[in-house]
């Protein structure tokens, strides 16, 4: 068997040690052949003997200006000193990642103007335990009342590194962070999208030529209430001291930036409280309805487990029945049932442009979805239940996507959490989600959001006459170019698209989300050449959107990267300006080229993504700016909160006696609070008990007015 990554670094640390005398063969290896089983358990004890020796080395060389705070007199100088600063490095020490549950043990402060002689270098970094379980410290409660003047000074700005997390943290404890000026976790994001890890940890030692290592690398599992002071110190002190040095950086990088910078200072700052209170809030699930549907789900998994079966086993050339979730035997026996070599088993690249043209893989893929999600209704979602709240509550990263947009789960500087999903519901389970008593929640989406900010960006008079005109932006492309009028080509009486505004929806969605003509072709039922023309020949009646696609292109490979609305942020594409190979006429499928074909590849994404990039990127500040309106007016009134952000939609939830008045504030959030030049928002909202179960406000009102 194939070693992994993981495991063959182990083994190659076990043999560079053995070679050196560090370390030599198992106690239980005696008299047996060397195995990888004994190799691995030596790593194991190498690796406690390594972490010992980085633990003691920590606490021998922990900087002259750590200082550990655990007396009454120690506490009120630092208060002392913090009132003569302008701006703080913030942390907390926890014996988990669970805001709602877990608590904290320690405070780390950066206090970076104090000098104490006779050191040379100004900042003091302390560390304040107050939980830990042996060693002299002030209690929790006395601490983080001295503290509050400090926590509660917005005069004073708050460097963090996550700040999410601990603003969280000290709410759990009843005290509000306020003045939080600065994240250097999401502003690294604004630096550099394409950032393969975002921990501070990770960060330290590429911008900071500092090395530093993980909690799990020096504790493993070990709470940080087990851990001694003197190493605490060494470990914590640390945390507010790298953050405020890569704050140092990131401003440094900013000052090049300052359309950037007002935008991460107006924007992604004051929208870490609008998460936080988002987050806080959570959900109430109906676990009835969620066994019911996941009940549902395991028959429908069994009945295409049968249908798939009979249709594949004939293909199948092993011994025994053929196994669904075996790649390499669904690749063979999928192959021969379609008539044609599929390259692998990936849904998204090989299956899913395929799904419309054959069934069974529509079946497949089904069946894959529905097996993976019954196991979550019937078994994992009782579990994610907060202990302490008694709701469900959602990780929301604001940072989500290299484009800025939000994405839903667990903490992204966390290994571990209680927390699930809500973006990724399906339609059908959304209705598990129940307002509490006495509210109702309201859903308004961004309508059109994608479509109306190219027709701004863009300045496409077609799409902009819809808009005006107040008719569908994709019937209206299919009225232009099938030349027939408007209400043939727009919907069914059924309520479904007819064939012609499908075709433009998904030419717009390839263009728009940078498909290759290829994936274009298949989705469309055509040849590639023919899609191609298709296209082509669609946005020659689009003028000015062809030419701004074609200067999006132009862009990345002059520059490799595009800009958001207004140069708010950056979308780096690096690729886009790497330089074409050219691969000999006639040899594009010669084995000698793979290389160089995978290298145009790479460059031809870059190119597509640049308008997916801009798209997205400005739908994103749309969103955040929007949200940050919503939690203004919702911290206005009573009983009213941000339910959720998912994709184009906010929730909010509020008391079920509103006005209309209410739902025309509402409308108006959503429509004012970010324009699209003179390109109009808009909107839809619906009033629900559960989510997913709505009506429009006039049903509503009819309703409860006893109307018709």
């Amino acid at each position: 068997m194939k070693n992994s990554d993981a495991d063959r670094a182990k083994l190659l640390a076990v043999k560079s040690a053995m070679e050196t005398g560090v370390t030599g063969r198992h106690p239980s290896g005696a008299g047996k052949r060397f195995s990888k089983a004994e190799a691995l358990r030596i790593y194991e004890d190498l690796r406690e003997k390594m972490r010992t020796d980085t633990l003691r080395e920590m606490v021998e060389n922990t900087p002259k200006n750590y200082f550990l705070i655990n007396s009454e007199k120690l506490l009120a100088r630092l208060n002392e000193r913090l009132r003569n600063e302008t701006e703080v490095a913030v942390d907390t020490e926890t014996t988990g990642v669970d805001v709602y549950t877990d608590v904290i043990v320690g405070i780390s402060l950066t206090l970076p103007s104090v000098s104490i002689p006779p050191l040379a270098e100004t900042g003091m970094h302390v560390y304040i335990p107050v939980m830990h379980d042996e060693g002299e410290q002030l209690s929790r409660e006395y601490v983080l009342d001295e503290l509050r003047w400090f926590l509660y000074d917005e005069g004073i700005g708050k460097i963090l590194h996550n700040a999410i997390f601990d603003i969280a943290m000290f709410r759990r404890h009843g005290y509000d962070l306020r003045g939080v000026k600065w994240d250097t976790m999401t502003a690294m994001h604004l630096l550099n999208e394409n950032e393969p890890s975002f921990r501070l940890k990770d960060l330290a030692p590429k911008y900071l030529g500092v090395e530093s290592d993980t909690f799990a690398e020096l504790f493993g599992k070990t709470p940080f209430n087990e851990i001694p002071l003197d190493i605490a110190l060494a470990y914590a002190a640390k945390d507010t001291d790298l953050t405020w040095r890569l704050y140092q950086f990131q401003r440094k990088h900013f000052a090049s930036l300052p359309t950037v910078l007002e935008y991460y200072e107006t924007v992604e700052v004051p929208l870490l409280y609008v998460i936080v209170d988002l987050e806080a809030n959570g959900y109430i699930l109906d676990l009835d309805f969620a066994k019911e549907y996941g009940e549902q789900l395991r028959k429908r998994a069994d009945e295409l487990h049968v249908k798939l079966l009979a249709e594949l086993s004939p293909y199948h050339e092993g011994d025994g029945e053929l196994n669904l979730n075996s790649p390499p035997q669904m690749k063979v026996a999928l192959s021969k049932s379609i008539g044609r070599e599929l390259p692998n088993m990936d849904a998204k690249k090989t299956l899913k442009p395929l799904a419309e043209k054959y069934e069974v893989i529509k079946l497949l893929l089904e069946y894959r979805k529905i097996t993976k999600l019954s196991g979550t209704y019937i078994d994992a979602l009782p579990t994610k239940q907060n202990p302490t709240t008694k709701r469900w509550h959602s990780r929301f990263n604001p940072m989500g996507t290299v484009t800025g947009r939000f994405s839903s789960g667990k903490d992204e500087d966390a290994e571990d959490s209680n927390q699930f999903n809500v973006q990724n519901q399906p339609y059908e389970a959304r209705k598990m989600f129940m307002a509490p008593d006495g509210k109702v929640l309201v859903s308004a989406d961004f309508k059109a959001q994608e479509i109306r900010c190219t027709a701004y960006l863009s300045g496409e008079p077609v799409l902009i006459e819809a808009f005006e005109k107040g008719i569908d932006p994709y019937a209206n492309m299919a009225s232009m170019y099938y030349k027939r009028p408007y209400h043939e080509v727009n919907k069914l009486p059924n309520g479904e698209d007819t064939p012609e505004r499908t075709a433009m929806k998904v030419v717009w969605l390839a263009t728009l989300y940078g498909m290759s003509d290829y994936s274009l072709a298949e989705m469309l039922g055509l040849k590639k050449a023919e899609a191609t023309a298709f296209k082509e020949e669609l946005f020659s009646g689009m003028p000015k959107l062809s030419a701004w696609l074609k200067a999006n292109e132009e862009h990345v490979a002059k520059y490799g990267f595009v800009w958001a609305d207004k140069q708010q942020r950056k979308r780096r594409l690096p690729d886009g300006k790497l330089k074409r190979k050219n691969i000999p006429y006639g040899k594009w499928n010669d084995p000698k080229y793979d290389e160089w074909r995978k290298h145009n590849a790479k460059i031809n994404r870059a190119m597509r993504q640049g308008t997916n990039a801009r798209v997205q990127g400005s739908s994103a500040i749309q969103t955040k700016v929007t949200m940050i309106k919503a939690h203004e007016e919702c911290k206005k009134r009573e009983g009213w909160a941000l339910w959720g952000t998912i994709h184009d939609e906010l929730v909010f939830e509020i008391p079920e006696d509103f006005t209309r008045e209410d739902i025309a504030t509402i409308e108006r959030i959503m429509t004012q609070s970010y324009r699209w030049g003179t390109v109009a928002n808009g909107t839809d909202i619906a009033i629900m008990k559960r989510w997913g179960k709505g009506v429009t406000p006039d049903e509503w009102f009819r309703q409860k007015e006893g109307g018709a």
